[in-house]
């Protein structure tokens, strides 16, 4: 081996492990992202239906900005710098509103008319381990004689 080449073989090593072995380490420890992050997008809709439901109690109406629920609610802001997109409409007279939540690899959406849930939708973008639409409890609703029982999908769930 010429002595040049020599000199900087220690570089030529350093160099290829940065190209293959790092790379492989590094995805191999990515197999648990799917699952926090949709973990992540499951607390953010929740948060915003807390902070829309707060925000109505204060104001008498939901609110169709998200600045403002990060008023009520700041754990938002870091949950949507992470890769979490949110998107909110409110009717007109700001007593219903729709959000959707969703991230890479799981969406979700819900309404609210008043303090009534009147949609709630789950869909998995991108399967992995521990990334599932569970299944909200079977909710029983009673009023005057009638009992309702709803009984949701684990993809989808209305309340009417």
């Amino acid at each position: 081996m010429p002595p040049n080449l020599q000199k900087f073989l220690p570089f030529i090593l350093i160099i290829f492990f940065l190209l293959f072995v790092v790379p492989s380490v590094l995805h191999h420890g990515s197999k648990s992202k799917g699952t926090s992050l949709s973990t992540q997008t499951l607390n953010t809709v929740n948060l915003v239906d807390k902070a829309e439901k707060s925000y109505r109690a204060a104001h008498k109406g939901y609110t169709p900005n998200i600045a403002d629920l990060l008023v009520v609610d700041r754990a938002l802001g870091p949950l949507l710098g992470s890769g979490i997109l949110v998107s909110l409409n409110t009717s007109s007279n700001s007593q219903t509103y729709f959000a959707q939540v969703a991230s890479t690899v799981i969406s979700y959406t819900r309404g609210r008319t008043g303090d009534k849930l009147i949609t709630h939708t789950c869909l998995v973008l991108k399967s992995g381990n521990g990334v599932s639409c569970t299944p909200p409890a079977a909710k029983t609703t009673t009023t005057g004689t009638t009992t309702t029982t709803t009984t949701t999908s684990s993809t989808t769930s209305t309340a009417q």
